[in-house]
């Protein structure tokens, strides 16, 4: 129907709205727009579920793949071990570290590995939570608050960082905005 164009105006009857195309064609549509069957909402709340769910996988595969590029290309100083990568007396004639080298590029490598799969899976899940949520909106605002957990408490696990009040009253607030969203994209009730 390319090129149709109304020759009449739509003319409403009750419900329907009739029209008639250029070519003689009549179209007849509902005056209202369709609302969604009870079942279809709950079925909205699920999909919901799985759109915080996926984002909150994707927040701490996120915050993985970022502590294990830390641990793959982070400085490592070995006891002992002078800067230079060297060992021995003050005079610094020794040779190489033969048992560290290894040791280091081995974890350097599965540190890259991981870092890989986290972020693949990172992005796997935020695309399937962005399929699912509501608005991109929600979905990065829930990976985000995600994320930030996520780094904070491998953060403390693997290097015993703490973090400042600050920080978590900005993590508080984020949290805040994250109610605020989630709750004003909530379905109205039926009865």
């Amino acid at each position: 129907m390319a090129g149709s164009t109304l020759a009449r105006g739509p003319v409403a009857r009750g419900n329907l709205v009739r029209a008639t195309l250029a070519r003689g064609t009549v179209v007849t549509y509902p005056d209202a727009p369709a609302g969604l069957p009870p079942h279809l909402q709950a079925g909205a709340m699920r999909r919901r579920f799985w759109g915080v769910f996926n984002c909150l996988c994707a927040g701490a595969f996120g915050s993985l793949a970022a502590a294990s590029a830390k641990l793959a290309f982070g400085n490592k100083v070995e006891p002992g071990a002078r800067p230079g990568g060297r060992a021995g007396g003050p005079g610094g004639g020794g040779a190489l570290r033969a048992r560290g080298a290894p040791v280091h590029v081995a974890s350097c490598i599965l540190g890259i590995i991981v870092m890989a799969t986290a972020n693949s899976l990172m992005w796997t899940f935020f695309s399937r939570g962005l399929s699912f949520s509501m608005s991109s909106a929600i979905a990065s605002v829930t990976l985000t608050f995600s994320n930030i957990l996520s780094s904070a408490a491998l953060g403390f696990v693997l290097y015993g960082e703490s973090q400042e009040v600050l920080w978590w009253g900005g993590v508080f607030l984020i949290l805040c905005g994250l109610i605020l969203v989630h709750r004003k994209a909530l379905p109205p009730k039926q009865q």
